[in-house]
């Protein structure tokens, strides 16, 4: 009888030194989990894709070229709480006015002179659920067509991500470097 009390006993003082913790006490350190690969998984990028054919629209008076490009990848979650980044490669201008190895996020707004008249073209990148459009505008109507040349890529960096949105002011070399996208 003394042996059962002294075990109870001995269990009860174990259990309460078991549990006897307080609220922010931190327990010993697990082992290390598996290393994962390099980047997000998470997050989704498309290849450099070049958009032909653009379809020429007005839009109270003003001229614009567009291309869709279906992206099953961006959905309302993803506009909701993530981040489409656009990226362009304006390769059909003079590189004078845009150069060759420049990459840069949409929307991207360009002045430059051309017959003594100072332009200013903009690229937007406008993305909706399962759809990335590509918009061109020229401040004078300048252009019943455009270079076929130019090139663009989305980067999606989906919700729950804490630094999703403030990605989108990084540079193009630092998205592609912190999750690990090829350039």
């Amino acid at each position: 009888m003394k042996q059962t009390i002294f075990i109870l006993l001995a269990g009860a003082l174990l259990t309460t030194a078991l549990y006897s913790c307080k609220k922010g006490d931190t327990g010993p350190a697990g082992p290390p989990g598996p290393q994962g690969p390099p980047g997000t998984p998470n997050v989704i990028y498309g290849e450099w894709f070049t958009p032909n054919p653009y379809i020429k629209d007005t839009i109270f008076g003003i001229w614009g070229f567009n291309y869709n490009k279906a992206v099953a990848s961006i959905t309302q979650s993803v506009l909701d709480s993530g981040a489409v980044l656009v990226y362009g490669k304006l390769l059909g201008y003079n590189p004078a006015v845009w150069p060759a190895n420049r990459v840069s996020q949409l929307p991207i707004s360009i002045t430059y002179k051309q017959s003594g008249n100072t332009n200013e073209d903009t690229w937007s990148g406008l993305a909706s659920p399962g759809n990335l459009r590509i918009r061109f505008v020229n401040d004078h109507n300048e252009y019943n067509v455009i270079a076929t040349q130019h090139q663009f890529r989305y980067i999606i960096i989906p919700g729950g991500k804490k630094d999703g949105v403030r990605m989108a002011q990084r540079s193009y070399e630092e998205i592609c470097r912190t999750y690990g996208i090829p350039e």
